[in-house]
């Protein structure tokens, strides 16, 4: 009878496969990949909300000033107030630059500024418009 022997393998290098530092190398590579695409979608999400909030402002200001001459007098006068999703606004009514010898026309040119700020974090920001409209003359005695 023969003995059996047993026949080991050595590793000759020849083999298919990765190494230990191959692997770290690329789980380094694949998180450094996504943790810059997390960063993007951050970005996004936050410039959203920017943008949503600008719309806000924009929308709050075109409201004022739509409502100048209808429920707010046209007359000289500033106002101020605050909405309850954080914007503060303030609206100015003024005579713009009256024309020589105007005292006789029953009209005036005013100017009417918006202006609509809130705070992003820490930043204030703020949106402003501005427009001129014909309304009725205020006499110099009021």
């Amino acid at each position: 009878m023969t003995p059996a022997t047993a026949e080991v393998k050595h590793a000759d290098g020849d083999d298919a496969g990765f190494t230990l530092v191959e692997i770290l190398v690329a789980l380094a590579m694949l998180s450094v990949g996504l943790a810059l695409v997390m960063s993007l979608f951050s970005t996004g999400l936050s410039r959203t909300g920017m943008a949503e909030r600008v719309a806000g402002a924009v929308a709050l200001a075109q409201s004022l000033m739509a409502q100048v001459g209808n429920s707010i007098p046209l007359r000289t006068e500033t106002r101020d107030g605050a909405e309850a999703n954080g914007y503060r606004w303030r609206l100015a009514m003024q005579p713009y630059r009256p024309a020589p010898n105007s005292d006789a026309r029953p009209v005036e040119l005013y100017q009417i500024s918006v202006q609509v700020g809130w705070l992003e974090g820490q930043d204030p920001r703020s949106y402003a418009l501005s427009t001129l409209r014909l309304g009725p003359r205020v006499s110099k005695s009021q």
